[in-house]
């Protein structure tokens, strides 16, 4: 569901220039990418949870895995006659990038997990807003933390 939620809207958008039955269309071919998909990527991004180096993992979840998946999404739409579909796809691959970031960073903390790591559905929704400032934080903290570190050595003089 949060997949139609984040993406849905885009396809529903690209639609609406050529009427409401185009717009439908899109966000129902959308919607059962999504159900379909969902699943998958929720997987590969769990099981990657812990994987090192941090930094490879997080571009391969961010544009390697979201390349994959848009490029059938792409077919798809193509194949349903979806408007103004280069420029929805850019937009949803930019999304599923950010989000498949999020859903890593929120797993990571033992939220969105399934199976036997898996917790309680409702508790991991009323932890998003948190987790989701959390990780809006993370650029800025790093900044602040690096020029920290740099005003520390240009005190020690290094």
């Amino acid at each position: 569901m949060l997949s139609v939620i984040l993406r849905g809207p885009i396809f529903l958008i690209a639609g609406v220039r050529q009427g409401w039955q185009a717009a439908f269309v899109a966000l129902l071919t959308e919607s059962i990418f999504c159900a379909v998909s969902a699943g998958f990527y929720g997987a590969i991004v769990q099981s990657l949870k812990d994987a090192e180096p941090q930094w490879l993992t997080g571009i391969f979840l961010a544009v390697v895995i979201p390349v994959i998946f848009q490029a059938l999404e792409y077919l798809l739409h193509w194949f349903r006659g979806t408007p103004h579909l280069r420029i929805a796809a850019i937009v949803a691959l930019i999304v599923s990038g950010l989000s498949a970031l999020f859903n890593w960073y929120a797993m990571r903390r033992g939220t969105l997990l399934v199976g036997g790591e898996g917790g309680n559905f409702g508790g991991d929704l009323r932890r998003l807003p948190r987790l989701f400032v959390g990780f809006m934080a993370i650029v800025p903290r790093k900044m602040a933390s690096r020029a920290r570190n740099d005003s520390l050595k240009l005190l020690n003089g290094v």
